[in-house]
């Protein structure tokens, strides 16, 4: 596992993702094909390609070295990290419209990131991490770890599982990130602060968590994620009092 310096801040904000939920679907593929665990991100030559690589790499080591190491000083049982979509650039970094992953019958779309349970592996859409391009790189860590979160609650006891899922994922987020921070897996650095208020402002959402709203097509539909300041709420609260904070129906 990597223990290199990353390029992070915990400036307790967290980016809002475009409807980065754990999607349903029918019947699941085939195991194949799934990483087990998360994969160097290497071009031909066996160096990172450029800078979103680089960092996507280190988010993965980094989130994934935390949660191995502290899974059991919060949950019984043995830690399984989630699998990663094959995709020709990285493991889990796949490029939509040429690159079609599914969950069961569910055709990942751009611009988004995803956990599966079917199959428990997460994807994460080129255009959608190319954002980091744009608001800073702080951006890849946070996006890695909401969908890690999002894993790590799938293996839950029920009790443990918001409803508000979405903001639990953020938490968690937080509290990893933190902790990773904590742990010497990842570093500060100047200006973070000012990337996770950018990614905030270019992609949260105007409604609160729970707000019934009319989406494009004229249907009804329910807000899970929150609004940014409901987003930055709940990844500080994870970032100042760890995993605990961030479940329901727990005690200490």
């Amino acid at each position: 596992m990597a223990t290199r310096a990353g390029r992070l801040s915990i400036a307790l904000l967290t980016a809002v993702l475009l409807g980065a939920a754990t999607p349903a679907a029918a019947d699941p593929p085939g195991a194949a094909g799934y990483a087990a665990i998360p994969l160097q991100v290497t071009g031909p030559d066996g160096a990172a390609t450029d800078d979103l690589d680089t960092d996507y790499a280190m988010a993965l080591d980094a989130v994934d070295t935390w949660w191995r190491t502290h899974w059991n000083d919060h949950f019984p049982g043995r830690y399984t990290a989630p699998g990663l979509a094959p995709a020709a650039r990285a493991p889990g970094l796949y490029d939509a419209p040429a690159e079609q992953v599914y969950c069961g019958d569910l055709l990942l779309p751009e611009g988004n990131a995803y956990h599966c349970p079917i199959g428990g592996f997460l994807a994460f859409e080129v255009d959608l991490m190319l954002l980091s391009q744009q608001v800073g790189d702080a951006f890849v860590y946070v996006v890695v770890a909401h969908e890690w979160a999002h894993s790590m609650v799938s293996h839950l006891d029920p009790a443990l599982v918001s409803e508000a899922y979405e903001l639990q994922a953020d938490c968690l987020a937080g509290a990893a990130l933190q902790g990773a921070v904590d742990d010497g897996l990842l570093t500060l650095e100047s200006g973070d602060a000012e990337e996770f208020t950018a990614s905030l402002t270019a992609v949260a959402s105007e409604n609160e968590w729970g707000t019934v709203y009319v989406d494009a097509n004229g249907q009804p539909q329910t807000e899970t994620h929150g609004s940014a300041q409901e987003r930055i709420d709940a990844f500080e609260r994870g970032g100042t009092d760890g995993v605990r904070a961030c479940l329901p129906n727990s005690v200490g």
